[in-house]
């Protein structure tokens, strides 16, 4: 996926609907930048949908293995009231709340 898709939906408060690593997630895009090694992630906090640990909440995800799927116009709650622009561990961000 191309991180214009997430940055789009946090720009509009939709929630993006992804698959990442097999399942299908509903996320609210909060943060999308580069770790320092320079891997391009999402900071998102998961609604629904499938995961490898089964659980919901703050997630960090590869953006290029997630596979847009589409998004809910202005569904998303964002932000959050327990996010923490700090917790995302990005840097060099193409877009944040």
């Amino acid at each position: 996926m191309e991180s214009k898709y997430a940055c789009e939906a946090l720009k509009n408060h939709d929630v993006l609907k992804i698959n990442y690593h097999g399942y299908d997630r509903d996320v609210e895009v909060h943060a999308v930048g580069n770790t320092l090694r320079g891997n391009e992630l999402m900071y998102v906090y998961q609604t629904s949908g499938g995961s490898r640990s089964g659980e919901l909440g703050w997630k960090k995800m590869v953006i290029e293995d997630a596979k847009f799927l589409g998004t809910v116009n202005g569904a998303a709650r964002t932000p959050r009231p327990d996010y923490n622009f700090d917790d995302s561990g990005l840097h060099d961000y193409s877009c944040a709340l």
